[in-house]
Parts: C-alpha cells; sequence; structure tokens
C-alpha cells in the first residue's frame, strides 16, 4: 500500500503535497476533533450565511446559464456561459463547504483531505473567473473598435485556454485551506511550528496581481474607447451601438469590482497582519464575485431577462 502512495505521489503533486512534513499535523496532535477543540472556532452565523448565499445564488445562476447557454453562437454569451459554470462549482467551495467547515469549527488538520480539495477547487475556480473577467473586458474591447471578428475567430481556444490554466491553479498548487479561527482561507495551515513563508502560493498571488493590474488598465482603455467612440458617432446607428455596450460594460465593471476587492484583500491578509474585519469582507467579495453575476444579468441584460 505504502508503495502504491509513493508511487502515485511521483506524479500527482496533490499527493506529494500532503505528504511533506510541513503538512503533517501528527508531529503536533493526531488528526481529527482535538484540532478542532484546541485550534477551531465555530462560527454558526458566518456558517449559515455561506450556506444561504450559494443555494440563493444558484436559484437565480441556473436559469440565467441556461439563457447564457441558447445565446452560446456569440462569443460574449459563450464566455459568460462558461463562466457561469466556473461561478457555480466556485460557490459550492467557498461559500457551501466553506459553510459547513465553519459551522463545525474546522482547521485545516481536522478534515485535512476534505479541506484540502475544497481549497483545491475554489482556488482553481477562482483563477479561472478572473482570466474570463479579463476576457469579458477584451472582447468588449475588441468589439467597440470594430475587430470584434478576429476575437470570434478564437473564443474556443481562449476558453480551453482558460479551462488549463483553471485546472493547473487546481492541481498543480498549494490550495488555500479554510480556517475557522479566522473565517477564510488562507496558504497557511496554522499547524503552529513551520514559517508562514513556506506556504506561500506564489503563483496565485502573482495572477492576484495580474488580474488587479490587467483590469485597471483595460478598465481605463475601455472608458477611453467609450468616450471617444461617442463623440465620434453622431449617426443613429453609433448611439445605438454605444446604448447597447453601455449596460454591458457596467455588467462587466460590476463583477470585476468584487475580483479586484477580493485579489487585493487575499494577497495582504497572507502576508500581513490583517483586522478580522477586513479578512471577511474579503471572504465576502469573494463569494460575491462569484454569486453577483446572475442579479446583474437580470438586471442589466434584456436577453437573459427575456429567456429567463
Amino acid at each position: 500500500m505504502m508503495e502504491d502512495v509513493k508511487m502515485i505521489s511521483q506524479w500527482l503533486p496533490i499527493w506529494k503535497w500532503t505528504t511533506m512534513s510541513e503538512y503533517n499535523c501528527s508531529r503536533v496532535l493526531s488528526i481529527g476533533e482535538e484540532w478542532t477543540i484546541a485550534r477551531g472556532i465555530r462560527n454558526p452565523f458566518f456558517g449559515y450565511w455561506s450556506i444561504g448565499w450559494v443555494f440563493y445564488a444558484r436559484m437565480f445562476y441556473i436559469p440565467c446559464a441556461i439563457a447564457l447557454y441558447r445565446e452560446s453562437r456569440q462569443s460574449c454569451y459563450r464566455i459568460m456561459f462558461w463562466l457561469a459554470i466556473i461561478d457555480i462549482i466556485a460557490l459550492v467551495s467557498n461559500s457551501l463547504c466553506f459553510g459547513f467547515l465553519l459551522i463545525e469549527g474546522s482547521v485545516f488538520c481536522s478534515r485535512p483531505w476534505f479541506i484540502w480539495i475544497v481549497g483545491c477547487v475554489g482556488l482553481g475556480m477562482w483563477c479561472g473567473a478572473c482570466i474570463g473577467c479579463l476576457l469579458l473586458v477584451t472582447y468588449r474591447l475588441f468589439e467597440i473598435m470594430n475587430m470584434g471578428r478576429r476575437f470570434e475567430t478564437q473564443t474556443n481556444i481562449l476558453i480551453i485556454i482558460s479551462t488549463c490554466y483553471a485546472l493547473y491553479f487546481s492541481f498543480l498548487t498549494p490550495p488555500v485551506l479554510t480556517n475557522s479561527k479566522f473565517n477564510a482561507m488562507f496558504y497557511d495551515p496554522f499547524i503552529g511550528d513551520v514559517p508562514t513563508e513556506v506556504y506561500v502560493n506564489w503563483p496565485h498571488t502573482a495572477n492576484n496581481l495580474l488580474i488587479v493590474m490587467t483590469s485597471a488598465t483595460l478598465y481605463i482603455l475601455l472608458c477611453v474607447v467609450l468616450f471617444t467612440k461617442q463623440g465620434a458617432m453622431s449617426s443613429e446607428a453609433g448611439r445605438t451601438r454605444m446604448s447597447t455596450n453601455g449596460p454591458i460594460f457596467i455588467q462587466a465593471s460590476i463583477i470585476c469590482v468584487f475580483n479586484v476587492a477580493a485579489s487585493f484583500v487575499y494577497i495582504y491578509m497572507n502576508f500581513f497582519p490583517t483586522p478580522q474585519i477586513l479578512i471577511e469582507l474579503g471572504q465576502i467579495s469573494w463569494q460575491f464575485s462569484h454569486g453577483v453575476p446572475p442579479f446583474i444579468y437580470l438586471l442589466l441584460n434584456k436577453t437573459v431577462r427575456r429567456h429567463c
């Protein structure tokens, strides 16, 4: 049996990391309930909020996803449908399972494998959603500059690349791990005798910094292009085009605001002492970034609203 585990660990990184000494809980306490009692704090309010949020968001997201699928002939809606799948999976991790762990008062060493898998899924879907958000902004930028056809031909390839990007973070980098004491997920399992720096997931940190900087740059560019085009288009067709793109721009902007907020907070709290309220706001921003899109679509997207 041990030989099989060693053989698997050579090609599957998740086995390699969970068998490394820095993730070995038994050198401090035996794995299980002892860790929940010694290090965990039960948080039923935040836990039930998280579980309630996932059911409330999915109740609206599923019909919206069906509407997006029906319009998936268009590149924009194809990306949005792909993002809907990513968001629904992410909500299972960062809201449903996360809420259950908070109610139980779990830390990494209470349920190492379960918390590890929840962290892998949540991390991968978060990074996939970040790339999806950038794809939407880029598509709108191309469309406003009358170069949408160039983007159309590459959409499926870009979605495949984005999926591989999300899977890379799920399977080939260390996850973020739920800790009920802080009501959030951290790189550090908080076992107690290893420096935090050992656990840092540098690719995830790079992703968050990239999203923050690239989103800001693209939105500034998009605003410039929108105002420039609006000033230049005095025809009826031009005004119609701008009135159509305006709500879509607002949709993508609101979604990316939550992405940027969660990115900043998660970078900061994994490296510096952070007030508890800011940590919880970062976690809620992450939950909102995956759960708010259906409400935005229903308010601002006539096509989705008509289907629903």
